[in-house]
């Protein structure tokens, strides 16, 4: 069913998600007010892309510059906002990134930075809450997936459109927008 682009829910998302935010809270220190699981990887038993999502949510007042200066100082490449305003995409460019002296290689993830009252990171916590307190929203997403990567012929990027376009106005009932 697609494996290389989805996958069944893997139990060990959670623990490599806590052990990559362990390495970005020693890097970040107090400047992280939160770091947030965010994505499929983050709602039990949700059909995923095999990747973490995660949102780094800073302090009031600490300006992104300071964390894209930390995040460099750890081997990730700052990629801007990609069009979306206050979330700051961050590159691993190697499973060795996060450089730490407790890992040599990382689980894929992706890595984002919200200013503290951030609209976007708002969005994913509450899309992520709702899908882990309702079976019957996750059931919904799970099938807009499948539909999407039955489109897609196993090609990454058009599965991405296909779920998009499928959960458009699935997205906005979730999140009420």
């Amino acid at each position: 069913m697609g494996q290389s682009i989805v996958i069944e829910y893997d139990s060990k998302w959670p623990q490599h998600f806590e052990a990559l935010s362990e390495v970005l809270r020693q890097a970040l220190g107090d400047h992280a007010r939160h770091i947030h699981h965010v994505g499929s990887t983050s709602i039990p038993g949700m059909l995923a892309k095999p990747i973490i999502d995660i949102d780094v949510e800073l302090v009031p007042g600490v300006p992104v510059e300071y964390a894209t200066a930390v995040l460099g100082s750890i081997g990730y490449e700052f990629e801007g906002d990609r069009g979306i305003r206050d979330r700051y995409a961050y590159k691993n460019v190697s499973v060795a990134v996060p450089f730490s002296e407790h890992r040599d290689v990382w689980p894929d993830h992706h890595l984002y930075v919200c200013p503290h009252n951030s609209l976007e990171l708002a969005r994913h916590l509450l899309f992520r809450d709702r899908l882990r307190g309702s079976s019957e929203l996750r059931d919904a997403y799970v099938e807009i997936k499948r539909e999407a990567l039955r489109r897609s012929g196993g090609v990454r990027q058009v599965y991405v459109e296909e779920k998009e376009r499928l959960g458009d106005a699935f997205f906005r009932k979730v999140i009420g927008g």
